[in-house]
């Protein structure tokens, strides 16, 4: 794999370069599961797995969260009789955090703006436990169909589907929270000799980079109309990119003084590793799972 010299010179400025390579290129990322509790329980379904020959470890962040792997080597889990019934979610352990900052209760209106394929809404029917209402927006019709096809093949009953552009979704409704899981550069992806990250590796630019924020800016600025007094944007990103992350939102609050900055807690007693203070932003080689930025904001008037 070819890391572009402004990459480099770039990411030396932001982490440990030669730590984050050295994971890149040896590791590939640990698979991960969550038990659907809306309608199993997580020791039903933790034994059941490990009958099959599976080897479970409890995710610190999240208590129905797995890493898993099969005893005889590479298997692939989304091919299993238990993810095909519904008892199990695939989903990369970092992508259990962001439902878990929303501030949920079971009678909420929640809008998942950038919603396919859909691990983050059904995290989010799991903990409001299929009570309440759920908006899952994506304007990609193909990406909409396989949201549909997880939503009922997990049994969640509290939602609704939109195919609107997030920066020019428009709704009469307001909502409690709102899940901005917004399109980027998908910086975070590179991990393992694979052809994923030859890909990103080849197409990262900064300009590239510069777009996806001015789109990410769009989409935030209008989703936060729809916001409710006290409610929580929680604002995602796959990239690694400054100003697809911390920036954006400093930049957001700067300009819209009614919102202030959430600053994460632990979550089930775990301090999560991140290399900012205020937000949380795990790299591939700190877990050795796919990066995730997450920031939250919350609406004072």
């Amino acid at each position: 794999m070819i890391f572009k010299d402004k990459f480099v010179e770039k990411y030396r400025k932001l982490i440990d370069f030669d730590n984050y390579k050295k994971s890149v290129l040896s590791k590939y990322v640990r698979k991960s599961v969550r038990v659907n509790t809306l309608h199993f329980s997580v020791g039903e379904v933790k034994t059941i797995l490990e009958r099959s020959g599976w080897n479970l470890e409890r995710i610190p962040w999240c208590n129905e969260g797995f890493f898993i792997e099969h005893e005889s080597g590479r298997r692939d889990i989304g091919n299993t009789r238990e993810h095909r019934e519904g008892k199990i979610f695939s989903q990369g352990a970092p992508s259990m955090i962001p439902a878990q900052l929303m501030n949920l209760t079971a009678g909420f209106n929640i809008l998942d703006l950038c919603a396919a394929p859909g691990g983050k809404t059904h995290h989010i029917a799991c903990l409001m436990k299929n009570k309440g209402r759920i908006v899952a927006n994506d304007p990609s019709s193909f990406r909409r169909k396989i949201l549909k096809i997880n939503m009922e093949r997990c049994g969640v009953e509290n939602v609704k589907f939109d195919s609107q552009k997030g920066e020019d979704y428009e709704t009469s409704e307001m909502f409690n929270s709102i899940l901005v899981d917004a399109p980027c550069t998908g910086s975070g992806l590179i991990k393992g000799k694979i052809a994923r990250s030859k890909k990103l590796l080849k197409e990262w630019n900064p300009k590239i980079t510069d777009r996806y924020a001015r789109l990410q800016m769009k989409i935030l600025k209008n989703c936060s109309r729809y916001l409710k007094k006290n409610g929580r944007i929680v604002y995602v990103t796959c990239s690694m990119e400054p100003e697809e992350d911390e920036i954006l939102l400093e930049k957001f609050l700067e300009e819209n003084k009614n919102f202030k900055l959430v600053k994460p807690k632990r979550i089930k007693g775990h301090i999560i590793k991140s290399s900012l203070k205020d937000y949380i932003k795990i790299w591939p080689h700190y877990y050795d799972t796919h990066g995730l930025f997450i920031g939250v904001i919350e609406k004072t008037h």
